[in-house]
């Protein structure tokens, strides 16, 4: 026999097992069709001649948008940052008094969920899920597969309205689902605390870090988790993730149609990922995000395949790092840095050397990322632990509308966060800090006067010290690094939302001479470019303005289709169940995958694999539609193709799509006629075998850029195609 992908059998039908007949059953049908490859080119998408490049920064604290409007004949050479603006006017924010602060521009990333199932419904957050859709109705947001590239279609960024209205949200807004700064707002009221099914969640994207060093604070996430699972409020924990960036994309939505973007730009969406995260942390990041833009109202988005139209990945500091050089003058190439993203969550160092600065590209990462969980959220943190500590005795301030960490919480949002936080200098504070509590009796040994407590400075600065000496020993062991592979570091670059504490920079400086003097090595220049805050969404712009000069493209992941294959036409059949079908009675290896694209592959932009049979029966009676299903698998470790599902080498495969081909019109054109009885015996020698309709046609699979194309093929015309796309598989920055 022939390799797999030129005779094997298919997967499953809906109902009727799938099986490739040997030619002595389906003498006729030996070889795929021939596919000329103006068959697979087709009309495609129209290039639009405006494009809207979109980039989103999921963040552990905080979160950001980033987006370019590109005009009809725009050179692809080279894009002004100036260019680049940033979403604003986030419901609630009304905590910035400066038009040119650029915490405008970002979104704490927290949610506050009600313990009410009907939330959902009333706040417009059920389109998009699978289950939540009546009848045959395809999810809001969502392009059939027939229309992806169809002849005349031309995919708009905005579809169909969601069926989300502000002006029917629950009146009590401590039962209304909460996100960003509306969730500060209201976790930062004391009443809130009194209340407990008000469900507070923030640093959600770790759950998709599956590190040691996040362990603890999975942990603690997941036991708000299992209770919004018991009660209904989310299926998966990874839901919280598509609600909040619902919720952001809504908003996104709104403040691009007021700045005039409609369906004549031709939207591209960069989606912003750590550099540590693995193809599978990826991969659910992609499908959370094909959620929210499809309950947002986005198209472009098969949410069934879990798949969006144009979709670009970049890792986060690759990102940063080309903002922050397109902006400086003060890296050149052939220089080597480390770039220090010091965020709310996590401080992550990466060592680069640059090889061009227009566009960027990293010649090579030196070291291996480094990094930890000392962010400013963790100052919070400390923070907040010192109030609980002093305040624990004082239960005369609990009420029925009031906690002590309601207080608490009221201090850390209203005083700390937006105010102590962001200009606490360590080198300069002295004295103490005064927090307004209403009923607190006065007790000089804690510092406590009537309605009001006092901190010393020096009990700040030390929870300060504390997380800035993580991030400068993250930094010394970067450079450390650097040094043993004979690599000296020029410059640190310092970026994210705690790179604006004076606290931190000076910090980092004395660290740097110290360092250096111990080392006797040259004292690397420390930078603080403006605007980094959101450098990461305004890079990914940038890195997706120019996808030129980008990584090679390896496969990460490998991409299969299911399979059954005639018994023991493979070696691998061996260690298979044997099973007979109902119509033939002949042996098969049901449910193996054969594995089209394979891990660690090099693929070419445009790839195409050879040609392949899909073979499919169905009773004759009862008359039912002929539909034929091919399901589509990707592991992060499978290469071995002809294994069952089952088997331990295709631990952890995952669904990832499937084409579905409607082969009705054959029976009711008079095109295919039955085949009549074939008798054969099973295992147990019984006889086996019936009247039945078959099904066979020509399936190919294609790559173009970061799409997976599919198609299948019957009499020369594409009978039906789909698109996925499989950014997830490369390297973050392939083009």
């Amino acid at each position: 026999m022939n390799s797999s992908k030129e005779s094997t059998a298919t997967l499953e039908a809906d109902v009727n097992p799938i099986v490739w007949h040997p030619p002595s059953v389906m003498e006729n049908v030996l070889v795929p069709e021939q596919v000329p490859d103006r068959l697979l080119d087709g009309p495609g998408v129209p290039d639009l001649s405006k494009r809207l490049i979109m980039a989103v920064d999921f963040g552990t604290t905080y979160s950001a948008i980033a987006y370019v409007a590109l005009e009809e004949g725009e050179s692809a050479g080279y894009l002004d940052p100036a260019r680049i603006r940033t979403i604003q006017n986030y419901p609630d924010d009304a905590t910035f008094g400066s038009l040119d602060d650029e915490m405008r521009s970002e979104v704490p990333t927290e949610v506050i969920y009600p313990l009410d199932r009907d939330f959902r419904k009333r706040e417009g957050l059920v389109a998009g899920r699978k289950e939540d859709q009546p009848g045959d109705v395809p999810p809001t947001g969502t392009v059939e597969p027939e229309a992806l590239g169809g002849p005349g279609n031309r995919l708009a960024i905005f579809g169909p309205q969601c069926n989300y209205d502000p002006d029917q949200m629950s009146i009590d807004e401590r039962t209304s689902f909460r996100w960003g700064y509306g969730a500060h707002e209201l976790w930062g009221m004391s009443a809130t605390h009194a209340d407990p099914k008000n469900k507070p969640l923030g640093r959600f994207k770790l759950l998709l870090d599956n590190s040691p060093r996040t362990q603890a604070i999975r942990d603690e996430l997941n036991e708000t988790l299992h209770e919004l699972k018991r009660k209904r409020i989310i299926k998966d924990p990874h839901d919280v993730i598509a609600d909040f960036l619902t919720c952001l994309l809504r908003h996104a939505k709104s403040e691009l149609e007021s700045a005039g973007f409609d369906d004549s730009y031709r939207l591209e969406t960069v989606l912003c990922v750590p550099a540590i995260w693995s193809q599978k942390a990826c991969r659910d990041m992609q499908t959370a995000m094909a959620k929210a833009m499809g309950q947002a109202g986005f198209q472009g988005v098969d949410v069934e395949n879990n798949s969006i139209e144009n979709l670009f990945i970049v890792s986060e500091p690759e990102a940063a790092a080309a903002f922050v050089l397109a902006e400086s003058r003060d890296i050149s190439p052939g220089d080597t840095f480390v770039l220090l993203d010091a965020g709310g969550g996590t401080v992550d160092a990466n060592t680069y050397t640059v090889s061009a600065t227009t566009p960027l590209r990293l010649t090579r990462e030196v070291v291996p990322p480094g990094g930890g969980l000392h962010g400013s959220s963790y100052i919070n943190e400390s923070f907040r632990t010192l109030l609980r500590d002093l305040l624990a005795d004082e239960t005369y301030l609990e009420s029925e509308d009031s906690t002590i960490n309601g207080f608490i919480e009221k201090i850390m949002v209203s005083d700390f966060e937006y105010k102590l936080k962001r200009t606490f200098n360590c080198y300069s504070a002295s004295g103490t800090k005064q927090f307004d509590i209403p009923g607190l009796r006065a007790n000089p040994e804690k510092g406590f006067r009537k309605g009001s407590l006092q901190i010393p400075v020096t009990k700040i600065q030390e929870i300060f010290l504390e997380r800035l000496d993580g991030i400068g020993s993250t930094m010394e062991e970067q450079i450390d690094r650097a040094l043993e592979k004979d690599t000296k570091v020029e410059k640190v670059l310092l970026i994210g939302g705690f790179a604006e504490s004076v606290s931190l920079r000076r910090y980092l400086s004395d660290r740097l001479k110290s360092f250096c003097r111990q080392k006797n090595c040259p004292v690397p220049t420390l930078l603080h470019p403006p605007k980094t805050a959101t450098a990461v969404a305004r890079g990914a712009v940038l890195r997706a303005f120019n996808k030129e000069r980008g990584p090679r493209r390896y496969a990460k992941s490998s991409y299969g289709i299911l399979r059954t294959e005639i018994w023991e036409e493979f070696p691998e059949h061996r260690e298979a169940k044997k099973s007979y079908d109902r119509h033939d009675g002949l042996p098969y290896a049901v449910d193996t995958i054969d594995w089209v694209l394979k891990l660690g592959q090099e693929v070419e932009p445009v790839w195409t694999c050879r040609p392949f049979l899909c073979s499919h029966t169905f009773d004759c009676w009862p008359v039912q539609p002929l539909i034929c299903r091919e399901v589509l698998f990707v592991s992060d470790h499978s290469r071995d193709s002809h294994y069952q599902r089952s088997h331990p080498k295709n631990a952890g495969a995952e669904k990832v799509g499937e084409i579905v081909v409607d082969f009705t019109f054959l029976r009711t054109e008079g095109l295919i006629q039955p085949v009549e009885r074939v008798r054969g015996a099973n295992r147990r020698g019984r006889l086996v075998g019936r009247r039945h309709y078959r099904v066979t046609y020509t399936m190919v699979i294609k790559v173009v850029d970061r799409d997976l194309q599919c198609y299948a093929i019957y009499d020369g015309r594409v009978r039906k195609k789909c698109k996925i796309n499989i950014a997830s598989a490369f390297r973050p920055g392939v083009k």
